[in-house]
């Protein structure tokens, strides 16, 4: 059994650019899916906790939207929970895509991170080559010399455990937050919504998805199989004409795809009933940005 008297618990700000893959990492962290992810940039909005419990650490991985520049409410929400995020944490993550090289807000927000001794993850280097990793190392280097630096593929799993282990020595002494078989904070309920919205970001035209929003209404246990009611809003008809599809086929294909994502972490047959409505002026709306968690 591991000695609770020596345990160790801090929490890790996963922090960057949208679309430089915070979520797919902290999907390899866990070995399971907690926080969707697509090619797309800015697909995760709201914070959610990761939970890594091995031996007597344990990690909370704060999974943060992308910080950008921010265009109205709802992004607005998305980067002060980034930045409330990276001032909790004990450990900041900023996380570079090799592909893309530094960019502006790397460039402006790692020298901000300086003291507090970042570690800067290079991740995506299975699409560049070794040479041109290096003048993004220089890069980092220069704009933060304390940082630590770890290239990696959170997709392919590289480096990752090395991650990992450097983590692991920089967490404080204190004890659990969460029982050792958690994954994360959020409910079930919560990952079907998101797992709905994340097929609609790969299934949907570019902008569509931005324009929508997912909340489950109904998440029951009926016999041996889990029965989920879930509501898909929209902000005009025309982007719902667009989500239903042709005599409904669309929002067909999204529910079949999202039903066996959802299958795998209920662990058992799900039947998924989407309804698609139309609200106005959603994204500038408090209260229901707070019903979706953000």
């Amino acid at each position: 059994m591991t000695d609770r008297s020596e345990s160790r618990a801090g929490a890790v700000a996963l922090a960057g650019a949208p679309n430089v893959g915070k979520s797919t990492l902290l999907n390899q962290i866990l070995g399971r899916r907690v926080s969707i992810a697509t090619p797309k940039p800015q697909t995760t909005r709201a914070q959610l906790l990761g939970i890594h419990t091995d031996g007597a650490i344990q990690v909370l991985f704060v999974d943060t939207p992308g910080i950008h520049v921010t265009q109205g409410m709802i992004h607005e929400r998305m980067v002060r929970h980034a930045r409330a995020g990276v001032r909790g944490a004990d450990v900041v993550c900023w996380l570079v895509a090799a592909d893309r090289g530094l960019r502006h807000v790397d460039r402006r927000e790692i020298p901000r991170l300086a003291e507090r001794e970042p570690i800067v993850v290079v991740n995506k280097i299975d699409r560049v080559s070794r040479e041109a990793l290096l003048p993004i190392m220089a890069g980092i280097a220069e704009l933060a010399p304390e940082a630590t630096v770890v290239p990696l593929s959170a997709l392919n799993g590289d480096n990752v455990a090395e991650l990992m282990a450097l983590i692991k020595t920089r967490m404080p002494e204190g004890p659990w937050l969460f029982p050792a078989e958690s994954i994360t904070d959020r409910p079930l309920r919560f990952l079907a919504a998101e797992l709905v919205r994340e097929q609609a970001f790969r299934q949907l035209d570019q902008e569509i998805p931005y324009h929508m929003a997912v909340l489950t209404e109904v998440f029951e246990e009926r016999g041996d199989t889990t029965y989920i009611e879930a509501l898909v809003y929209t902000d005009s008809d025309s982007a719902k004409r667009i989500i239903v599809g042709k005599q409904g086929a669309r929002i067909k294909a999204i529910g079949q795809a999202a039903r066996k994502q959802i299958e795998r972490p209920v662990d058992g047959k799900v039947y998924l009933d989407l309804h698609v409505r139309v609200k106005k002026d959603w994204q500038q709306d408090p209260r229901f940005l707070e019903e979706l968690g953000m």
